[in-house]
């Protein structure tokens, strides 16, 4: 109540009637907290003495408010006072004032008289027991006038006095309550209470929450934390910067290429364009003029009849890049025929392969890591290029700087988990970030934000699906691989080396 009664209270300024009003409330207010303070006095005789019990606390609390009550009404009373004085001053000096115009108009008037007189009958106005005489002294008599005149004009000068003295006195300032009244009626209870805790002090009880105590706010703190921070940062990244990043121009890294891939049976650069279903299992068909590029493991069987080596970097000019890519150490397979050779997984059960034949005058944007081989024709290697891209703020959302562009001609064997799709992208298409492979280099390649909140909240997706639209394709795994976690928030050790490989365009 000690906080929220001044604002209760009116201000200095306040008008006379509205503090006129503030009074009586205060005292009505005042008589019915004093009447049932009374009630629970007389109608508990016993718990009133009891500091403990509920009815010592109700009187306790109503004698605090009255006493903060009584102090309010003596200062709204005072406030009452400072405006009346000097109201009922300046009442009295207009009402003075009015009296002293009204004696002066007449004394104006009387002395108009007396001169017209005096030039309407020049000298009779001086000869006795003439009218002109009589009317004259009728005049004369009237000096009284002036008198009262006189009179009021004191009165006037005293109330202006005392109006001033009035005016001179300091403004009353802001209710400022006294807590003595609170102390004297708690400290009995506190003296009780403090000789309570004194023989508690020792308590095996006491010694055990006393850390807890001073712990446990501070431990609740970091708990809420913990709990809201993910949910503050990816609310922010989710709705704040992820439409900004969506509306940011695409990228196009080689817009002069074709974007034209095509497979065993058909054209995916187009909206009518088929696709080869990918393969757990994938047969190739190798003349004399090609040689295979492979990694062992993926490598089921080989004729006999063809020569073999290894291959120890995919791509010498990008060394680091083969290395954590795991395109290392390859057998590379040159047959002096036409021959068959079979590409399986002996170690991922749900890998499946497809080729991907990439025109001469086309390129494809390609994750090495998903590479398993490439088909190229013999003396003429593979182009790879490198594109970065830091100027883009998807790419700063996504972490993927680097592209890796693979030109051709050339047949790349690429795996993905239960499947590997390729899609037209001339009406748009959007995948998604964690199932893609690859996309044609043509292409306007931007970042849509993921449909719903929850599912990148839970991890479930990511804040980002890939968006490509031109007239090209889009190369994506099925399904995401569930040992994936790459992404800004992955889990642990393998979270961090996926982001890293991300970033690198691996």
């Amino acid at each position: 109540m000690a906080k929220e009664l001044p604002s209760r209270i009116p201000k200095p300024g306040t008008p006379l009637n509205l503090l006129a009003d503030r009074i009586k409330s205060l005292e009505s207010e005042i008589g019915n907290k004093q009447a049932t303070r009374q009630k629970l006095w007389d109608d508990h005789p016993i718990e009133r003495y009891v500091p403990t019990s509920n009815t010592f606390r109700q009187i306790a609390s109503l004698d605090i408010e009255i006493a903060f009550l009584q102090q309010s009404l003596v200062y709204v009373r005072n406030l009452h006072g400072f405006g009346a004085g000097p109201a009922e001053a300046e009442r009295q000096i207009k009402r003075f004032q009015a009296g002293g115009y009204e004696l002066a108009d007449q004394i104006y008037q009387n002395k108009k008289a007396q001169w017209e007189l005096s030039k309407r009958a020049p000298l009779i106005w001086r000869v006795p027991f003439t009218p002109a005489h009589r009317e004259m002294e009728q005049l004369e008599g009237e000096r009284l006038l002036q008198s009262a005149k006189d009179l009021l004009d004191k009165e006037i000068g005293h109330w202006q006095g005392v109006l001033q003295t009035l005016q001179k006195i300091p403004h009353p300032g802001s209710l400022v309550l006294d807590h003595a009244p609170a102390n004297r009626t708690i400290q009995p209870v506190h003296d009780r209470l403090s000789e309570n805790d004194k023989q508690l002090e020792g308590s095996n009880f006491r010694k055990f929450m006393r850390p807890v105590k001073e712990v446990l706010p501070t431990a609740l703190w970091i708990l809420v934390l913990a709990l809201l921070s993910p949910l503050l940062v990816k609310a922010i990244t989710y709705y704040l910067i992820a439409p900004v990043a969506a509306r940011r121009p695409p990228i196009q890294l080689l817009p002069e290429s074709s974007g034209r891939i095509s497979t065993s049976i058909g054209a995916a650069g187009s909206e009518s364009g088929q696709t080869m279903p990918s393969r757990v299992s994938l047969p190739l068909a190798l003349d004399e003029r090609s040689e295979l590029l492979i990694l062992p493991s993926y490598l089921q069987g080989m004729p006999l009849n063809a020569k073999s080596d290894t291959r120890w970097l995919l791509d010498w000019s990008m060394p680091l890049t083969s290395l954590v890519a795991g395109m290392y150490r390859l057998t590379r397979i040159r047959p002096n025929s036409e021959e068959r050779i079979t590409v399986s997984s002996s170690t991922d059960p749900l890998a499946e392969f497809s080729l991907l034949d990439v025109p001469a005058d086309s390129a494809l944007v390609l994750q090495p890591s998903c590479l398993v081989g490439i088909i190229q024709t013999r003396g003429e290697p593979l182009k790879i290029t490198r594109h970065w891209r830091f100027g883009n703020l998807g790419a700063w959302l996504t972490l993927q700087f680097r592209y890796i562009v693979f030109h051709g001609p050339a047949k790349l064997i690429v795996k993905g988990c239960r499947g590997v799709r390729v899609e037209p992208a001339i009406t748009g298409r959007s995948i998604n970030q964690a199932a893609t492979l690859g996309f044609s280099a043509n292409l306007d390649y931007s970042v849509a934000r993921n449909e719903t909140f929850w599912s990148y909240y839970f991890g479930e997706r990511e804040l980002f699906n890939d968006s490509w639209r031109g007239d090209g394709c889009c190369v994506h795994a099925e399904t995401p691989h569930p040992d994936d976690h790459s992404g800004l928030f992955g889990r642990g050790l393998q979270g961090i080396v996926d982001t890293f490989l991300k970033i690198f365009g691996i």
